[in-house]
């Protein structure tokens, strides 16, 4: 069976050319949210998705992929695919557990998405369980500092597997009049993930 790690590193980076720029979606007029008033806003966020892509940095390798991730509540469907648009990987979380498949059609099941992954290929580290929230800008379960826009700036936080993380806020955009995270630098060990958002969906219901 083919490594994961392998299958994820389609083509080198060239640069920071990778990430396209959207256009920026200005700040409602006299907008002015504390902290607390933000946090409350994202955490409620339960019905979202996001395209985007991802850049991994692992010792001497580095590749980009896409992203797509789809959440609602605590389900998920998570998609990485080549720029060409073939799948290198699919993650899926239901009531019924979580399901992994890689690019050669192999299934693998389990209870519990990180653990799965470090199976199937170890060294590959995903904090999925943990970005689910970090990825909106709440640090729930971990310390933080923010920016003088009263949103977070850097934040220092485990996974389930106790792994620590340390993510870097770059750049923000509001998508639906909600400040959300467009630009994030995460790093633990020797492996460092790059995500750049091109657009959120959100559902406030």
């Amino acid at each position: 069976m083919k490594n994961i790690i392998t299958l994820l590193f389609v083509f080198m980076l060239s640069g920071c050319s990778v990430f396209s720029e959207p256009e920026p979606e200005l700040a409602p007029e006299g907008i002015s949210l504390t902290w607390e008033t933000h946090q409350q806003s994202i955490a409620t966020l339960s019905k979202w998705s996001i395209s985007a892509k991802l850049a991994i940095f692992l010792k001497d390798e580095r590749e980009t992929a896409n992203l797509y991730w789809e959440q609602n509540q605590d389900n998920y469907n998570i998609q990485l695919t080549s720029f060409i648009g073939t799948r290198i990987l699919s993650i899926k979380k239901n009531k019924d557990g979580v399901e992994i498949i890689n690019n050669d059609g192999d299934t693998f099941t389990g209870n519990n998405a990180e653990q799965l992954i470090q199976e199937i290929s170890p060294g590959l580290n995903l904090p999925i369980s943990a970005l689910q929230q970090w990825i909106k800008g709440n640090p729930i379960n971990a310390s933080y500092t923010l920016n003088e826009q009263q949103r977070v700036s850097t934040l220092l936080g485990e996974n389930l597997d106790s792994s620590a993380w340390q993510i870097k806020y770059q750049q923000y955009q509001y998508f639906s009049g909600i400040a959300l995270p467009r630009k994030l630098d995460l790093k633990r060990d020797n492996l460092r993930l790059k995500i750049a958002i091109n657009q959120w969906q959100i559902d406030k219901q």
